[in-house]
């Protein structure tokens, strides 16, 4: 009976610390980082990438390489045109159907 005993606490014991150790890992994982800052003042800082806010973020960079690559399109355009005298070749015209009038 005493062994029997011995087993259960040294089962619960061993189950306190399993889930003990987890709690940790979880703990670690979603608490504060090296420099102190929480997963909600993270997730801002991320989210602060996202949207334009006038030329500091992600999406401004884009933006600004987007409008260079098009005006740098814009100018290999004329290039051709000029030195080669190369067009590009026109839009085939779409055809739309008409409504019927009642």
């Amino acid at each position: 009976m005493t062994a029997a005993i011995i087993t259960a606490v040294g089962v619960i014991v061993g189950g306190i610390v399993a889930v003990y150790r987890i709690a940790r890992k979880i703990e670690s994982a979603i608490g504060l980082d090296s420099k102190g800052r929480t997963i909600a003042e993270r997730l801002d800082r991320v989210e602060h990438q996202l949207w334009e806010n006038g030329g500091s973020s992600l999406a401004d960079r884009v933006n600004t390489i987007e409008s260079s690559v098009i005006k740098t399109q814009a100018e290999i355009g004329l290039i051709k045109d000029f030195v080669l005298g190369v067009s590009p070749a026109p839009a085939p015209a779409r055809k739309t159907r008409l409504k019927k009038v009642s």
